[in-house]
């Protein structure tokens, strides 16, 4: 801008100069008001231009030099011949970081067809020399490996065993996760259950138990009574769990009203022994389903609410009886028993048969 105003300054001065000599000739009087005016004009000519900006040339200037640079980058870059397989070799090191690893590709001359993916998220990168094709491999932080072959259907095939490799290793890790996880549960399960055993007459330790219920496994070897009964904290009689004569092997129920602690008395013959558990098991089955046993048990399975057939048989010579969720009563007979009921289910969840036998049972529950 200032360029410019010296610029028209300038021509000012000299068109005011000229007009004040013709002016100064003809002696018309004049002649001094036009010195005057361009004596004015040249000294704004000459602060113009003593004060324009050089910032123009100069960018002119670095802006010429900034292309060479640029040109001759590019010459030089133009001039790396093209790269043999030892060339990326020399170049590409396994265990270089990502970032070496770019800087390193700026270094040779080769073509980049594709990336092909080696399984766990990893790539590999595939660079073609003059002389044959090379896979560097990358978790996108460092080179894993730096491979060659001769043809892309080598590269190809090769990437597809390493994805097919890392997709194995990656199902057994799981595999042997959740066999660990289950390992785990399993021992938690056991490890939650209160453990009694003995001979003959017995008052068990105390056990604390939470409000809900109590699944009773145990066996008694011996020839007379056996009788066991579940006792609150005060002495008193809860639940008659077992009460058969002889040999016995079976699980039992009762409901436990409140938290507190509790008592097994035991009557028998022989050794005994008693695993209590107040968790249902790490396993069930859905119904419709079937289900089938000997003697007394504890039927977990889980169920979609609805209206459900349930049969039985039984081929004992005693008592027979079924009850759902340990309170209601499907079945109470002695004896042989071939029979059926529907029963509605009103939530979805796990529920429970408690069934006395004394012989072959089956449970068949269906739509």
């Amino acid at each position: 801008m200032l360029n410019f105003i010296g610029v028209v300054g300038l021509l000012g001065f000299i068109v005011f100069l000229m007009i004040g000599i013709v002016f100064a000739i003809k002696k018309n009087g004049k002649a001094k008001k036009q010195f005057l005016i361009s004596v004015i004009l040249f000294v704004i000519a000459f602060i113009a231009i003593i004060n324009a900006p050089t910032t123009d040339a100069n960018d002119s200037t670095e802006n010429k030099n900034n292309s060479e640079e640029e040109k001759a980058a590019k010459k030089e870059k133009k001039e790396i011949p093209p790269s043999s397989v030892s060339d990326v070799q020399a170049s590409i090191k396994v265990n270089m970081t990502d970032t070496e690893y770019k800087a390193a590709k700026e270094t040779i001359n080769v073509d980049f067809p594709e990336s092909l993916s080696i399984g766990n998220g990893n790539v590999g990168h595939v660079l073609e020399a003059t002389d044959g094709l090379i896979m560097a491999g990358t978790d996108g932080e460092k080179i894993l490996f730096v491979e060659t072959f001769k043809s892309m259907d080598e590269t190809k095939k090769y990437a597809k065993e390493l994805y097919e490799k890392a997709e194995k290793e990656k199902a057994e890790a799981a595999e042997k996760a959740e066999k660990e996880r289950a390992e785990a549960e399993k021992k938690a399960y056991e490890k939650a259950k209160i453990k009694f055993s003995g001979n003959g007459d017995t008052a068990t330790d105390m056990m604390k138990l939470k409000a809900g219920y109590i699944v009773v496994e145990g066996s008694h070897s011996g020839g007379s009574n056996f009788a066991v009964k579940l006792q609150d904290e005060s002495g008193q009689d809860l639940e008659l769990l077992v009460n058969e004569i002889g040999n016995y092997k079976g699980k039992t129920f009762a409901e436990i009203p409140s938290d507190g602690n509790y008592y097994l008395n035991v009557t028998a013959g022989g050794s005994w022994n008693f695993e209590v558990s107040q968790q249902p098991p790490l396993e069930m089955k859905d119904i419709p389903n079937k289900f089938g046993g000997s003697g007394d048990d504890v039927i977990f399975f889980n169920a979609k609410s609805g209206n459900y057939k349930f049969s039985f048989t039984h081929s004992g010579s005693s008592n027979f009886a079924v009850k759902l969720n340990g309170a209601g009563l499907m079945v109470n007979e002695i004896g042989a028993y071939n029979g059926s009921m529907r029963q509605p289910l009103t939530t979805d969840g796990y529920y429970l048969l408690v069934i006395t036998a004394d012989g072959q049972w089956t449970a068949n529950i269906e739509k």
